[in-house]
């Protein structure tokens, strides 16, 4: 859920998908499921019925920070070297292999014109097919993709994960049912050690590809660490600022200390409405109270955070410019024309890669105070899984040679193959430095092939050539993961939700910022939680609180 100026990417992108989808191809999205059949009513939502796939973690490389079974992820202070070869021929047979992927950066070149692409294929032993589509034509290229009906064998961006649910086809249950391969006989229970980098995979990563009683695709692990305050550390020392506030009150009285107009400087990127909700006890989506979900939006502290946040709009400690369609939030963080950005643990490496402050630059984590004081608040688990990957249906010999190039491709963190995967041919796509691979400027064009959004192996916390700031992103996930609130939703699934999510994601961020920037008064907020719940969140509701029971979590 994204609350604080615009709606977040994903959640746009799966409510232009569910439409496209929806209108391109209504004979086959309605023709799926049927009365009582086996995807049919009932049904049609994530199975807690399948054992999924045993968890056998890889050995191969020793972090320097450990994780645990928490969510704490693993961090490496440098990469290790040499790296593990974890592999010892080409999972492949020479044959092509399609996928349908996205992606946010400009579109590689064309396999005869990337020789990333040619060395991939030759490791893979296989002839890699990719339909590469940028995300703001995703819709369009996926609703002429299912309506015609030829399918890749490979399908990533149908099935994205907006804010923790999967979607992008109405009766999404039902055309994974019709259309894709289950993968229960393959990878459930101790079948899953066949392909053992597959067996890596965290098992809170798998319960999102749960379908029709069966595993229906394959998880891009995510850390739960969730979104967090970041903080330049290296400008709040040289203001004498003060790094931890105590309480909503603190927070607002260094958020005017730091800014300063006549300089472009604002404490905020954007309104901070979640991490004051944080501070409040707000849940994320929903909170479970005696088997009955309520919304977020429901509780008083919800509208007590969307006063706050508007106070500190007024204040004029948020960027003025932060209300703009596709604000350059980062860039300003970035430049120091702010100080305090709100994002997942994953920005923490991109900032140092696009550094521009130079040695000086530092990042810290703020957490959320209790908002009257007395301690911190918990903060919000994250979706185990960015996202996850359905077989189109076929044999069962084509079906493990493509579980066979997959398990490649979710080689972990510290061997060759995640090196080659995500950076390249050393001295042509990276170097070494500081004990972290760098990007040339032929890695940055050639590697972003989407193909981490196929598989992906267990995500760890590394900052390439920055061990300090590696360990300090460590020791404040290290600071909230034990308190921190998973929501009763995740891992299960509303049908009204995966159509939409994000019809009901416009209802909430559209009030959030009239509300937030002036143009409406708090007061206005009740009438706008009627309005969410008429339009589907109280059938949500229902569908979820069906799905939890069911789950068999």
């Amino acid at each position: 859920m994204t609350t604080s100026s615009s709606i977040g990417r994903r959640q746009f992108l799966t409510g232009a998908l569910t439409t496209a989808a929806a209108v391109a191809t209504p004979g086959l999205l309605a023709g799926c499921g049927g009365d009582g059949g086996p995807t049919g009513g009932g049904n049609n939502q994530a199975s807690g019925s399948v054992r999924l796939p045993n968890y056998t973690p890889y050995t191969g490389v020793t972090p320097d920070l450990r994780g645990n079974p928490q969510g704490l992820l693993d961090a490496f202070l440098k990469y290790p070297e040499p790296a593990v070869r974890a592999t010892n021929s080409a999972p492949g047979d020479g044959g092509p292999v399609s996928a349908f992927v996205l992606t946010n950066s400009p579109v590689p070149p064309a396999l005869g014109q990337n020789p990333f692409w040619q060395e991939l294929n030759k490791r893979l032993g296989v002839d890699l097919r990719l339909t590469i589509v940028p995300n703001p034509d995703m819709p369009t290229k996926f609703a002429t993709l299912v309506a015609g009906d030829d399918l890749p064998d490979l399908i990533v961006p149908a099935l994205y994960t907006p804010n923790g649910l999967p979607a992008g086809t109405a009766n999404l249950p039902a055309w994974l049912a019709a259309k894709c391969q289950d993968l229960t006989p393959y990878l459930s229970g101790g079948a899953v050690d066949e392909y053992p980098f597959l067996a890596n995979l965290p098992t809170e990563s798998w319960r999102d590809c749960r379908y029709n009683g069966g595993i229906y695709g394959l998880p891009v692990p995510r850390g739960v660490g969730g979104t967090m305050m970041m903080r330049r550390d290296d400008l709040f020392t040289q203001l004498g600022a003060n790094p931890q506030p105590k309480s909503f009150a603190e927070f607002r009285e260094v958020c005017r200390k730091v800014t300063d107009a006549r300089a472009n400087r604002w404490a905020l990127a954007s309104s901070p409405l979640d991490f004051i909700r944080q501070m409040l006890g707000n849940p994320w989506r929903w909170r479970l109270e005696g088997g009955q979900l309520v919304s977020a939006y429901e509780g008083e502290e919800y509208k007590q955070a969307l006063a706050d946040a508007a106070q500190l709009v007024k204040d004029g400690v948020v960027h003025p410019d932060s209300f703009s369609n596709n604000a350059p939030v980062k860039k300003w963080f970035n430049a120091g024309s702010a100080l305090l950005i709100s994002d997942r643990y994953t920005a923490w490496p991109q900032f140092f890669a696009e550094n521009i402050a130079g040695p000086k630059f530092e990042i810290g984590g703020m957490r959320p105070p209790l908002h009257d004081g007395g301690g911190f608040a918990a903060t919000w688990q994250a979706q185990a899984t960015n996202n996850f990957t359905a077989f189109k249906k076929a044999d069962e010999g084509r079906i493990r040679a493509l579980l066979k190039v997959c398990n490649w491709l979710a080689a972990p963190f510290g061997t060759e193959e995640w090196l080659l995967r995500r950076y390249g041919v050393a001295g042509t796509h990276y170097n070494m430095r500081g004990g972290g691979p760098t990007l040339t400027q032929a890695g940055v064009s050639q590697t972003v092939l989407g193909i981490r959004y196929i598989v992906d192996a267990p995500d760890v916390i590394f900052v390439p050539g920055e061990p300090g700031a590696t360990r300090r992103s460590y020791e404040y996930q290290a600071s909230i993961i034990p308190t921190a609130i998973k929501d009763p939703t995740l891992g299960v699934f509303s049908d009204t939700w995966s159509r939409k999510s994000g019809q009901l994601g416009t209802i909430i961020n559209d009030a959030n910022n009239d509300i937030l920037s002036g143009r409406k008064p708090v007061s206005a907020w009740d009438d706008i939680v009627k309005q969410w719940r008429n339009t589907g969140g109280d059938q949500c509701r229902t569908e979820f609180e069906d799905a939890i029971k069911n789950s068999g979590d």
